[in-house]
This record gives structure tokens, sequence and C-alpha cells, in this order.
């Protein structure tokens, strides 16, 4: 008498891509649509974030350290829909460029640029309409280094088959609930960590209070995940796994 549907979105501005069977990874998943943005990946994911509507739609989103210094502005040209134009910056806490990336109509488009604390140069990448042209790496001494790619996500032991599996057999659909027809969606915000590890998962939007608890368990049972990297390096992402109850 169930079913049970999951849709995984990265942070608030990857879009909504369609877990399908014919994908194995998450990576292939998200890549599908160009080369992904890191506005979910990095320790910036729970700073935070003040807001400036500055013509119609558009805005500019300005993270904090909790320090109070800045750490990220991003430009959008649709703030609802996360729509990313023009030039994101991050900084390190000590006022140095982190990173410097260009957008057009939410794809990549033009250079991405990262920095070392020190502000020598780590990665110079060209892309054309989310697809990535050219690039340049170099190590903390200025030698230059093959790239991987800026980023990578987090992967679930099997890939995306095995998570769909896992979360079928493992949610319990209350029998009370499917007697009241009580159906539709629990939204999960939660951490995948530098080690892989699932942390922070609470209720984004609830659905009743039995619901709203299976989908935390079953989000929290979700173990040995690899985890997602930027550039190169391990890095928490922040991830929203909606869990759909439907009635069959």
């Amino acid at each position: 008498m169930r079913l049970v549907a999951i849709l995984l979105t990265a942070g608030l501005f990857a879009g909504l891509p369609t877990l399908t069977l014919r994908a194995q990874t998450l990576n292939q998943t998200f890549k599908a649509k160009g080369a992904p943005n890191d506005i979910s990946f990095g320790e910036g994911v729970l700073f935070r974030r003040d807001t400036l509507r500055t013509n119609g739609p558009a805005g500019v989103v300005t993270s904090y350290y909790p320090s109070g210094k800045k750490y990220q502005e991003l430009p959008l040209a649709n703030l609802k829909k996360g729509e990313l134009q023009g030039t994101q910056t991050r900084w390190y806490e000590s006022g140095q460029v982190q990173l410097t990336a260009e957008y057009a109509a939410g794809q990549r488009q033009g250079l991405l640029l990262t920095y070392y604390p020190d502000g020598s140069k780590r990665r110079r990448e060209e892309f054309q309409q989310g697809v990535s042209r050219k690039s340049e790496c170099y190590t903390a001494t200025g030698q230059p280094q093959a790239c991987t790619e800026y980023v990578l996500f987090p992967e679930y032991p099997g890939g995306l088959k095995t998570l769909l599996s896992d979360i079928g057999r493992r949610v319990k659909y209350p029998r009370q609930q499917i007697r009241k027809g009580v159906a539709g969606k629990v939204l999960i915000n939660f951490i995948i960590d530098k080690t892989g590890g699932v942390k922070g998962a609470y209720v984004l939007k609830g659905l009743a209070p039995v619901l709203d608890e299976e989908a935390l368990r079953v989000v929290n049972s979700l173990k040995g995940w690899t985890p997602g990297r930027l550039d190169g390096e391990p890095v928490d992402a922040l991830f929203t796994l909606p869990v759909t109850f439907a009635i069959q």
C-alpha cells in the first residue's frame, strides 16, 4: 500500500533533476544539466545569508562568516528560481579572494578562478554554456598539476539504483495515515559531511508529525556515502531530499 518516490537536489540553487534508474550516479545526474555550481558545498552552507533585491526578481545573496566577515556574494537573475547571473565571489576569512566564477542564465559561462590562502593561483578554467573548454591547475608552490573535476558530488554506495531501493525498503507508511488519506512530500535538509556521514538532518517542509519522523529516520539511516569534493578537497555538501508518500 505504498509508493515512495524521491527527488534529490543539491542545496538551494542546483535545480531539481529527477533521479532515474537510467542515471547510475549523482554526478552523472547533475552533470547532465551542465557543469554544476558549488553553492551547496563547503563550510559556508550554513552561514548566515542576507538577500538584497535589486531589480524585479533579481538580487544578490551575501553570506557571512560567524565573525561577521563576508564569505560570498551570489548575483541572481531570479531569486526564486536560484538562477545565477554575473560573477560569484568568495573570500577567505582573511579577506583574500578564494574564488570568482562567471555565470549566464544559470550556467557557467566564462572564467572560474580559484586561489590558495596566500593569493597564489590554484585553478583557471574556461566554460562555454556550462561546458569546460580549458583548464589549468597549480600546486601551492606554483607547479602545474593535473586538474580534477572542480565539483564532485557525494555518492551513495551502489549508486542511485541502490539508493532508491534502500529508501523503498526502509520507509514504513503508517497504516493510520493511509486510512486517513494523508499523502504528499516531506522535505528533509541534511549534510553529507567530509567523512561521508549524514548529519544535521531536519524537516524543511513537513506533512504530518509521524511521517516527518519517518522521513528523518530513513535519511539518517543512509550510511556509507563517499564525500563530495571541491577543487580536489573533501567538503561538506548540503542536500534536500523530498520523500513522497503516495497511496496506491
